[in-house]
């Protein structure tokens, strides 16, 4: 499944086309804009998250090439189909120059054009990473999210994940300086401000880059600030990033907002952590209560205990019982290794791997390993006798 943008100035036009791609066997997102190629350019919103725009070139002049080229020079990573009438030479020319990957014919042949489709959606999904989404919670304050998202977050990267971390904790953003000594060169505020910005090479600025695979989108280091980022901001920015990480990695804390929510309801698993003694025990069942209120299924909420003792005032056993939930993760103490981790500002992966907090997070990155997935075909690979460009 990809999301497709049909763009025609002739609204009519785009519902034709919306029908006979929404009719292929695949359940594409598909959207329909009639707005000209140039004002589709400078509403870089209107293509957030668009796998493949198509444009009905029927009366396609000269200008709108140089519209074009703009709208694939600002997205990379989306593909460009053009539907337009008997093309001659110099027009596929232009149109491969202008960074379109694939041109069919207009009036369009319906089962071509599904095939062509389907053959770009294998391409895409096929390059693609897989984009999970999880979020860390804490039931009360000193429960440990942020350091398990960090250190999680470097254990997945070493284990050949490419992961991005976003701060979303409103307690003085210190995920980051927990596996690193650099500071941030911005936050999620300071993006959020810039938003209109947002893209791949502005984003890429704004992240700490903690080690190959691994980055970091800094917390807000002055809680009064966290009221400039809104729920529609991070709506955009995972649009951004969830096709280049496989794994994104949210640390929320404790707030419950509009903002969270926005999250949380993207997350495909949502890990409120807690320790086994009483007060966490009626946090849990409390952030439980919100979570089923919400509509959050069974299978998308994780119980992870952190700092598990054998003998702790409260057993698994009975916490399971409480929560009416399976525990998914256990996170054993192991107070030196974690201080001198949190002390240094080194991944707790690297200044001892031995350790139980170490082969645990290894473990949990094991558990959250998604599977894989993997043409191509037009009047541009006919024409020249090759295949088009690919983005690969």
């Amino acid at each position: 499944m990809i999301d497709i943008l049909i763009n025609s100035t002739e609204q009519a036009h785009a519902d034709v086309i919306a029908r006979i791609v929404e009719a292929g066997d695949s359940n594409h997102r598909v959207k329909t804009s009639s707005k000209g190629l140039a004002d589709l350019c400078a509403n870089r919103e209107a293509l957030d998250g668009v796998d493949l725009l198509i444009v009905n070139g029927g009366q396609i002049e000269l200008h709108d090439f140089d519209a074009l080229t703009g709208l694939t020079a600002q997205n990379a990573d989306m593909t460009c189909m053009l539907l337009t009438p008997s093309p001659s030479a110099d027009l596929l020319i232009r149109a491969m120059r202008a960074g379109v990957r694939d041109v069919q014919p207009w009036p369009v042949d319906s089962q071509q054009l599904q095939h062509a489709i389907e053959g770009i959606s294998r391409k895409i999904n096929g390059t693609r990473r897989e984009g999970r989404v999880i979020s860390f919670m804490s039931c009360k304050g000193g429960s440990g999210t942020s350091f398990l998202a960090a250190n999680l977050g470097f254990a997945a990267s070493a284990a050949g994940k490419l992961v991005l971390l976003i701060d979303l904790n409103h307690q003085f953003g210190e995920a980051a300086f927990l596996v690193s000594e650099v500071t941030p060169p911005a936050t999620l505020a300071d993006v959020s401000a810039q938003i209109d910005r947002l893209d791949p090479a502005f984003l890429d600025a704004c992240l700490t880059h903690v080690s190959d695979g691994f980055d970091v989108l800094a917390g807000v280091p002055d809680p009064a600030r966290t009221k400039e980022i809104r729920p529609e901001h991070l709506q955009r920015i995972l649009n951004l990033v969830r096709h280049r990480y496989d794994l994104v990695i949210f640390d929320i804390g404790q707030s419950i907002s509009n903002v969270s929510i926005t999250v949380l309801d993207q997350s495909d698993f949502i890990f409120p952590v807690l320790q086994l003694s009483l007060p966490y025990l009626r946090g849990g069942r409390r952030l439980l209560e919100i979570f089923r209120s919400l509509g959050y299924r069974g299978d998308k909420v994780r119980v992870l205990v952190n700092r598990y003792q054998k003998k702790g005032p409260v057993g698994l056993p009975e916490l399971e019982k409480a929560l009416n939930l399976r525990v998914a993760s256990v996170i054993p103490e192991d107070g030196a290794s974690v201080s001198a981790s949190i002390n240094q500002g080194v991944p707790i992966l690297r200044l001892d791997k031995s350790s139980g907090v170490a082969k645990s997070l290894s473990e949990l990155v094991r558990s959250l390993s998604p599977q894989p997935e993997n043409e191509r075909s037009g009047i541009l690979q006919k024409f020249f006798g090759k295949p088009a460009l690919s983005r690969a």
